[in-house]
């Protein structure tokens, strides 16, 4: 299969949108490097706004790719106005991650001796660089891919090899701040401003991994995906077992992704006040686009922002275990109330009985597994930080 290019008018609107925001994007870097004198490189002055406005692009090129692909507005070919501004953000910021690293020989360095200068890079500004490496080769094998295979629609697009292998170098280089900062000892630690790159970064990357787990969201799932009526009712699950292992495999994984992404975060940086709702609200951009549904879920979304900053206190007060048990538990709690509230007016059944059990909307499952489910979220969390932050080692003394 190959592109149908005749049909549209991609192979004229992709290089002017490609090679146009690159144009405004270098004319903008020339007038900052006459302001400045030099544009800044990892550490100085300048450098996290650069990099953040770079990051945003990126994040914003994927989040709109994905919404053409999610809604099937794309044409039969790679050279579509989304890759092309998804792709020319990348190269920006690319561009100038190459610049804040590299040596001072420059290029000319860097293509006398490639792989010498590619390991002289310090270990904590690496994810970011082969990240962007990662990204440009998957790139131009999804140009092939397409061009040859065509274009994904759907749960295809999480499954394409070189859709892979762009998930995976954007959200290395997009946390790659974050990383260069980890090494810092004063990094994160004047408020907000400060870690509002390295909150980013987590943010950034969590949302591109929420992408390739959209399918096992219970927030993006169908709600018959999940429920469970006897008979069918409400075009639910027939069968309570399939319907409940649905929704739990989702919970895992959500749960387990949350945890981990607040954790990689907490384990090093004490959250100044806005950082966790930052983190929350990227969350809530990333599920509201890849559900592909009104703003009901974007509130939601930011719901759960307000109230993920509003356990910090926990967090600040010692009380790590409890503070990812309410917020990996929390999570599960708004999505049974939004589910519960969008129920159709129709549905006038709330509670059931089967045998001994009683069942309960928004799902139907049973009042053990509409609790327990709550329960295990939290559970998972608190796990996670088990794992992540371990009591301290205590030496012995000699007797």
């Amino acid at each position: 299969m190959t592109g149908d290019h005749g049909a549209s008018a991609y192979l004229f609107t992709f290089p002017v949108v490609f090679f146009g925001s690159l144009v405004l994007a270098g004319l903008a870097a020339l007038l900052a490097q006459k302001r400045m004198g030099k544009l800044p490189r990892v550490g100085e002055a300048g450098y996290n706004v650069f990099v953040l406005l770079l990051g945003l692009w990126c994040l914003a090129g994927l989040l709109i790719d994905a919404t053409a692909h999610i809604s099937g507005v794309v044409d039969d070919t790679f050279f579509t106005e989304w890759h092309a501004l998804w792709y020319s953000g990348a190269t920006a910021y690319g561009a100038y991650i190459f610049y804040a690293v590299l040596p001072e020989g420059g290029i000319a360095e860097l293509v006398r001796r490639p792989f010498g200068v590619l390991g002289d890079i310090a270990p904590q500004h690496r994810a970011g660089v082969w990240g962007i490496i990662i990204f440009g080769v998957a790139g131009f094998g999804d140009m092939i891919w397409h061009e040859v295979l065509g274009v994904e629609t759907s749960l295809d697009i999480l499954l394409s090899p070189t859709h892979i292998g762009l998930f995976a170098g954007l959200a290395l280089s997009v946390s790659g701040p974050m990383w260069s900062a980890w090494v810092d000892a004063k990094s994160g630690t004047e408020g907000f401003t400060s870690q509002l790159l390295l909150a980013f970064g987590v943010g950034a990357a969590w949302t591109v991994l929420l992408l390739l787990t959209r399918f096992s969201h219970l927030w993006i799932a169908p709600l018959e995906q999940v429920c469970y009526a006897p008979g069918g009712a409400l075009g639910c699950e027939s069968r309570y077992e399939d319907a409940l292992q649905t929704g739990l495999n989702m919970i895992y994984v959500q749960a387990m992704m949350t945890a981990g992404a607040l954790l990689l975060f907490l384990r090093r940086w004490e959250p100044a006040r806005g950082t966790l709702l930052l983190m929350g609200a990227l969350h809530a951009v990333g599920v509201w686009v890849y559900a592909n549904s009104g703003p009901a879920i974007l509130v939601q979304g930011l719901i759960w922002a307000v109230v993920l900053e509003g356990l910090r206190g926990l967090w600040m007060a010692g009380h790590r275990h409890l503070f990812m048990a309410l917020a990996t538990a929390s999570q599960v709690v708004i999505g049974i109330v939004a589910a519960l509230l969008a129920l159709p007016k129709t549905a006038t059944v709330r509670t059931w009985m089967e045998g001994t059990d009683l069942h309960l909307v928004p799902y139907g499952w049973s009042v053990h597994a509409t609790f327990g489910v709550v329960v295990l979220a939290a559970f998972i969390g608190i796990i996670a930080t088990s794992i992540v932050m371990p009591p301290d080692v205590v030496e012995a003394h000699e007797p």
